[in-house]
Protein backbone atom coordinates (compact mmCIF):
# COMPACT_ATOMS: atom_id res chain seq x y z
CA UNK A 1 0.00 0.00 0.00
CA UNK A 2 1.47 3.18 -1.15
CA UNK A 3 1.08 6.27 1.20
CA UNK A 4 1.70 9.82 0.24
CA UNK A 5 3.07 11.94 2.92
CA UNK A 6 2.38 15.57 3.66
CA UNK A 7 5.14 18.19 4.01
CA UNK A 8 5.09 21.76 4.70
CA UNK A 9 8.36 23.39 4.50
CA UNK A 10 8.00 26.74 4.88
CA UNK A 11 6.00 26.11 8.48
CA UNK A 12 8.31 23.60 9.67
CA UNK A 13 10.73 25.40 9.03
CA UNK A 14 9.79 28.99 10.68
CA UNK A 15 8.50 27.05 13.75
CA UNK A 16 12.28 24.92 13.94
CA UNK A 17 13.57 28.22 13.11
CA UNK A 18 11.80 30.27 16.27
CA UNK A 19 11.94 27.00 18.51
CA UNK A 20 15.98 27.59 17.70
CA UNK A 21 16.42 31.24 18.53
CA UNK A 22 13.71 30.86 21.42
CA UNK A 23 15.97 28.30 23.05
CA UNK A 24 19.54 30.34 22.24
CA UNK A 25 17.78 33.65 24.07
CA UNK A 26 16.37 32.00 26.57
CA UNK A 27 20.21 29.93 27.34
CA UNK A 28 21.99 33.53 26.59
CA UNK A 29 19.76 35.67 28.76
CA UNK A 30 19.91 33.09 32.20
CA UNK A 31 24.19 33.56 31.28
CA UNK A 32 23.91 37.54 30.64
CA UNK A 33 21.72 38.01 34.12
CA UNK A 34 23.74 36.11 36.35
CA UNK A 35 26.93 37.22 34.79
CA UNK A 36 25.81 41.01 35.09
CA UNK A 37 24.95 40.32 38.69
CA UNK A 38 28.30 38.68 39.53
CA UNK A 39 29.94 41.49 38.08
CA UNK A 40 27.83 44.38 39.70
CA UNK A 41 28.50 42.33 42.80
CA UNK A 42 32.29 41.99 42.38
CA UNK A 43 32.43 46.12 41.85
CA UNK A 44 30.22 46.98 45.04
CA UNK A 45 32.37 43.85 47.09
CA UNK A 46 35.92 46.18 45.62
CA UNK A 47 34.32 49.20 46.41
CA UNK A 48 33.30 48.32 50.28
CA UNK A 49 36.74 46.62 50.74
CA UNK A 50 38.38 49.84 49.66
CA UNK A 51 36.56 51.66 51.87
CA UNK A 52 36.82 49.12 54.98
CA UNK A 53 40.96 49.38 54.35
CA UNK A 54 40.64 53.15 54.25
CA UNK A 55 38.40 53.44 57.66
CA UNK A 56 41.07 51.83 59.37
CA UNK A 57 43.30 54.63 58.94
CA UNK A 58 40.86 57.27 59.66
CA UNK A 59 41.92 58.60 63.07
CA UNK A 60 38.72 59.02 64.74
CA UNK A 61 39.97 60.94 68.24
CA UNK A 62 41.74 63.15 65.35
CA UNK A 63 38.98 63.46 63.54
CA UNK A 64 36.57 64.71 66.31
CA UNK A 65 38.48 67.56 66.68
CA UNK A 66 37.65 69.22 63.25
CA UNK A 67 34.58 71.39 63.63
CA UNK A 68 35.45 74.71 61.84
CA UNK A 69 36.50 75.00 57.97
CA UNK A 70 38.92 77.67 59.71
CA UNK A 71 41.30 74.22 60.54
CA UNK A 72 41.79 72.95 57.20
CA UNK A 73 45.17 74.70 56.92
CA UNK A 74 46.13 73.20 60.25
CA UNK A 75 48.87 70.52 60.76
CA UNK A 76 46.58 67.85 62.42
CA UNK A 77 43.76 68.24 58.99
CA UNK A 78 46.46 67.83 56.88
CA UNK A 79 47.54 64.98 58.24
CA UNK A 80 44.55 63.53 58.55
CA UNK A 81 43.96 64.10 54.52
CA UNK A 82 46.54 61.44 53.74
CA UNK A 83 44.65 58.56 54.04
CA UNK A 84 42.35 59.58 52.06
CA UNK A 85 44.74 60.78 49.30
CA UNK A 86 46.43 57.46 49.14
CA UNK A 87 43.09 55.47 48.64
CA UNK A 88 42.80 57.93 45.92
CA UNK A 89 45.99 57.89 44.45
CA UNK A 90 45.81 53.71 44.84
CA UNK A 91 42.95 53.28 42.44
CA UNK A 92 41.92 56.11 39.77
CA UNK A 93 38.53 54.74 38.93
CA UNK A 94 37.64 56.28 42.46
CA UNK A 95 36.06 59.54 42.09
CA UNK A 96 36.00 60.69 45.65
CA UNK A 97 36.90 59.60 49.47
CA UNK A 98 35.42 61.84 52.20
CA UNK A 99 33.72 61.62 55.61
CA UNK A 100 30.42 62.73 57.17
CA UNK A 101 28.98 63.03 60.39
CA UNK A 102 25.71 63.62 61.48
CA UNK A 103 24.59 66.52 63.98
CA UNK A 104 20.63 67.05 64.50
CA UNK A 105 19.84 65.02 62.09
CA UNK A 106 21.67 66.76 59.56
CA UNK A 107 24.74 65.58 57.54
CA UNK A 108 27.45 67.35 56.92
CA UNK A 109 30.98 67.22 55.07
CA UNK A 110 34.24 66.74 57.08
CA UNK A 111 37.82 65.36 55.44
CA UNK A 112 37.84 65.54 51.19
CA UNK A 113 41.13 65.07 50.10
CA UNK A 114 40.09 66.82 46.65
CA UNK A 115 41.47 69.88 45.48
CA UNK A 116 39.82 72.95 44.96
CA UNK A 117 38.08 74.03 41.76
CA UNK A 118 35.36 72.82 39.47
CA UNK A 119 36.97 70.62 36.85
CA UNK A 120 33.93 68.71 36.18
CA UNK A 121 32.00 72.10 35.25
CA UNK A 122 28.89 71.56 37.19
CA UNK A 123 29.14 75.07 39.42
CA UNK A 124 29.86 73.44 42.78
CA UNK A 125 33.28 73.49 44.49
CA UNK A 126 34.72 70.06 43.52
CA UNK A 127 36.15 69.79 47.39
CA UNK A 128 33.80 69.56 50.74
CA UNK A 129 35.28 71.78 53.13
CA UNK A 130 34.66 70.92 57.06
CA UNK A 131 30.90 71.19 57.87
CA UNK A 132 29.77 71.92 54.28
CA UNK A 133 26.29 70.89 54.47
CA UNK A 134 25.20 67.82 52.18
CA UNK A 135 21.25 68.29 51.94
CA UNK A 136 21.58 65.19 49.32
CA UNK A 137 22.00 62.52 51.82
CA UNK A 138 20.07 60.09 50.93
CA UNK A 139 18.55 56.69 52.93
CA UNK A 140 21.57 55.18 52.13
CA UNK A 141 23.60 57.67 54.21
CA UNK A 142 20.78 57.83 56.73
CA UNK A 143 20.64 53.95 56.75
CA UNK A 144 24.75 53.87 57.25
CA UNK A 145 24.24 55.75 60.10
CA UNK A 146 21.31 54.79 62.17
CA UNK A 147 22.66 50.72 61.92
CA UNK A 148 26.05 51.76 62.14
CA UNK A 149 27.50 49.61 59.24
CA UNK A 150 28.63 49.09 56.06
CA UNK A 151 26.31 50.00 53.37
CA UNK A 152 26.87 49.70 49.46
CA UNK A 153 24.31 51.29 47.72
CA UNK A 154 22.58 48.50 44.41
CA UNK A 155 22.56 50.51 41.31
CA UNK A 156 24.22 54.61 40.97
CA UNK A 157 22.11 57.40 42.49
CA UNK A 158 22.55 60.95 41.46
CA UNK A 159 22.86 63.94 43.43
CA UNK A 160 24.26 67.63 42.87
CA UNK A 161 27.97 66.37 42.73
CA UNK A 162 26.91 63.87 39.62
CA UNK A 163 25.99 60.05 39.60
CA UNK A 164 28.00 57.17 41.12
CA UNK A 165 28.12 54.18 43.17
CA UNK A 166 28.74 54.26 46.63
CA UNK A 167 29.37 53.25 49.77
CA UNK A 168 29.76 54.01 53.29
CA UNK A 169 32.02 52.20 56.34
CA UNK A 170 31.35 53.63 60.17
CA UNK A 171 34.40 54.83 61.95
CA UNK A 172 35.10 54.47 65.76
CA UNK A 173 37.49 56.00 68.28
CA UNK A 174 40.09 54.39 70.45
CA UNK A 175 37.21 53.77 72.58
CA UNK A 176 35.06 52.04 69.81
CA UNK A 177 32.70 54.91 69.75
CA UNK A 178 31.20 55.86 66.80
CA UNK A 179 32.47 59.27 65.53
CA UNK A 180 31.79 59.08 61.48
CA UNK A 181 31.29 57.74 57.67
CA UNK A 182 33.41 57.08 56.00
CA UNK A 183 32.34 57.52 52.20
CA UNK A 184 33.93 56.33 49.09
CA UNK A 185 32.27 56.68 45.50
CA UNK A 186 33.32 55.46 41.96
CA UNK A 187 31.33 57.06 38.76
CA UNK A 188 28.65 55.80 37.56
CA UNK A 189 29.92 56.16 33.90
CA UNK A 190 33.23 54.10 35.47
CA UNK A 191 30.61 51.56 36.97
CA UNK A 192 28.86 51.32 33.78
CA UNK A 193 31.90 50.94 31.37
CA UNK A 194 33.15 47.58 33.76
CA UNK A 195 29.89 46.04 33.00
CA UNK A 196 29.74 46.92 29.36
CA UNK A 197 31.62 44.24 27.84
CA UNK A 198 28.90 41.44 28.97
CA UNK A 199 25.92 43.65 27.23
CA UNK A 200 28.35 43.73 24.27
CA UNK A 201 28.99 40.12 24.26
CA UNK A 202 25.41 39.21 25.11
CA UNK A 203 24.28 41.59 22.40
CA UNK A 204 26.78 39.33 19.95
CA UNK A 205 25.58 36.35 21.46
CA UNK A 206 21.72 37.21 20.65
CA UNK A 207 22.98 37.96 16.83
CA UNK A 208 24.67 34.87 15.86
CA UNK A 209 21.76 33.15 17.86
CA UNK A 210 19.45 34.67 15.12
CA UNK A 211 21.55 33.65 12.54
CA UNK A 212 22.17 30.33 13.46
CA UNK A 213 18.48 30.15 14.06
CA UNK A 214 17.42 31.35 10.07
CA UNK A 215 20.22 29.06 9.11
CA UNK A 216 18.55 25.98 11.04
CA UNK A 217 15.15 27.18 9.40
CA UNK A 218 16.78 27.22 5.85
CA UNK A 219 18.32 23.62 6.47
CA UNK A 220 15.02 22.39 7.56
CA UNK A 221 13.07 24.17 4.80
CA UNK A 222 15.97 22.98 1.93
CA UNK A 223 15.44 19.27 3.51
CA UNK A 224 11.48 19.17 3.89
CA UNK A 225 11.16 20.62 0.56
CA UNK A 226 13.51 18.26 -1.36
CA UNK A 227 11.82 15.42 0.83
CA UNK A 228 8.73 16.69 -0.31
CA UNK A 229 9.87 16.49 -3.94
CA UNK A 230 11.41 13.21 -3.84
CA UNK A 231 7.90 11.99 -2.38
CA UNK A 232 6.07 13.50 -5.21
CA UNK A 233 8.27 11.81 -7.77
CA UNK A 234 8.11 8.84 -6.20
CA UNK A 235 3.92 8.98 -5.68
CA UNK A 236 4.06 9.65 -9.78
CA UNK A 237 6.31 6.65 -10.55
CA UNK A 238 4.22 4.37 -8.37
CA UNK A 239 1.02 5.41 -9.87
CA UNK A 240 2.74 5.02 -13.47
CA UNK A 241 3.80 1.64 -11.98
CA UNK A 242 0.08 0.61 -10.67
CA UNK A 243 -1.22 2.17 -14.50
CA UNK A 244 1.07 -0.46 -16.29
CA UNK A 245 0.43 -3.01 -14.16
CA UNK A 246 -3.66 -2.67 -14.92
CA UNK A 247 -2.93 -2.57 -18.32
CA UNK A 248 -3.37 1.22 -19.06
CA UNK A 249 -1.51 3.25 -21.34
CA UNK A 250 1.13 5.97 -19.87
Amino acid sequence: MHVEYRFYPLAEAVLIGVVSFCAIFITTWFIYFHTLNAQKGEIREGLLRAGAVGALFVDGDLHSQFISRDQEQSEAYLKALKPLKNIMQADSTIAYVYTLVMKNNKVYFVLDPTLTGDRDHNGLDDKSHIMDPYPDAGPLVLQAFREQRNVVSQEPYTDSWGSFLSAYIPVYDSNQKFVCLLGIDIRADNYLERLAPIRRATIRAMVTGFFVSFLIAALVWFMRNFSKIMNRSRHEIYEDYMRLKNGEKL
